[in-house]
């Protein structure tokens, strides 16, 4: 089972999600958290993240890409519930710093769903293999006429596979 979280930055589509986990039935809680941290504010966005999950029993498993990968790690993947933390994050991971994966400026249209359905794949199996994932996402307007080449790209590849996993979801909450 899979349920996708979407919502604005800072639309609490976040405490949506970990509300969500808490309530699962199920043995293991795994927060999955895909943030790369690259200065100052990013660490203290990961720090307010970790304060807000003290004390609810969630194991935490960095991984900034490849998330199918996560389930080597968790002992008994078919008896827990799984957070993504975040497919946007992952997103940009994967477009930026992937060795395997990355994205050039000016990538075209069939490179971007190549990355898209290979990270979906990650996701896919991520949801086979375990009892419940809980996947939060942002949507960014397609067309803004601040966004460079680049970010064009990544708000293309973000929505292309956070709208694949919405077509997917068995539960969507908009946030």
């Amino acid at each position: 089972m899979i349920t996708l979280v979407c919502g604005t930055q800072n639309s609490g589509k976040s405490d949506k999600a970990e509300a969500l986990l808490t309530a699962a039935e199920a043995e293991h809680k795994y927060y999955l958290a895909t943030m790369k941290v690259f200065d100052e504010a990013g660490e203290e966005r990961v720090k307010k993240h970790r304060r807000k999950r003290e004390g609810k029993g969630f194991i935490t498993i960095e991984i900034p890409y490849h998330v199918d990968r996560a389930l080597d790690e968790i002992p008994e993947p078919e008896n827990s519930a799984l957070l993504l933390e975040c497919v946007s994050n992952l997103a940009g991971n994967e477009m930026y710093d992937d060795p395997e994966r990355a994205l050039h400026a000016g990538a075209s249209e069939s490179e971007i769903e190549a990355l898209a359905a290979a990270v979906l794949e990650d996701i896919k199996t991520l949801v086979s293999g375990s009892g419940e994932v809980i996947a939060v996402a942002n949507i960014f307007p397609e067309k803004d006429d601040s966004y460079d080449d680049e970010t064009k790209i990544y708000v293309r590849l973000n929505n292309l596979l956070t709208n694949k996993i919405r077509q997917m979801a068995d539960r969507v909450v908009d946030v």
